[in-house]
């Protein structure tokens, strides 16, 4: 006779730790809010097409991500101005590189890296906005 109960299932063996950024199958931290300007209002008039966070590393540190897209006919400067003023909001000093029709604006706050990305993905303009915690995030209250 066989037993109802199911067998365990077999524990995986420890594997050693590599060397540099450890990531770990930890769920994204949800406890953590995004810092204010992280939000689809940062965009009037465009669509979130996605949005989403990464699991979180051995710190507790992850990634935050919008996709936006833009109605047709919008120009690479409707997508560049507002991001270029929001970020210059956010970080000290903004970067910028244009390369294959793409412009690409970043920074550093204290604690994280912040990229603001505009170009053409499949025939619509899109803004790629994004945040990662570079030292680990306070605790939720």
């Amino acid at each position: 006779m066989k037993s109802a109960t199911p067998a365990a299932a077999p524990t995986p063996a420890p594997t050693a730790p590599s060397e540099g950024q450890q990531f770990s199958t930890n769920a994204p931290a949800s406890s953590v809010p995004d810092p204010s300007w992280f939000s689809p209002a940062l965009l009037p008039g465009t669509s979130v097409t996605k949005k989403g966070r990464s699991p979180t590393d051995d710190q507790g540190r992850f990634t935050a991500q919008i996709l936006f897209a833009f109605p047709a006919g919008a120009t690479l400067k409707d997508c560049v101005d507002p991001l270029a003023a929001a970020l210059a909001k956010i970080v000290p000093a903004v970067q910028r590189e244009e390369k294959e029709g793409r412009v690409t604006l970043t920074g550093d706050t204290a604690d994280q890296h912040v990229m603001f990305m505009c170009g053409d993905a499949n025939g619509t303009l899109t803004a790629f906005v994004s945040y990662r915690w570079t030292q680990p995030p306070p605790a939720a209250p």
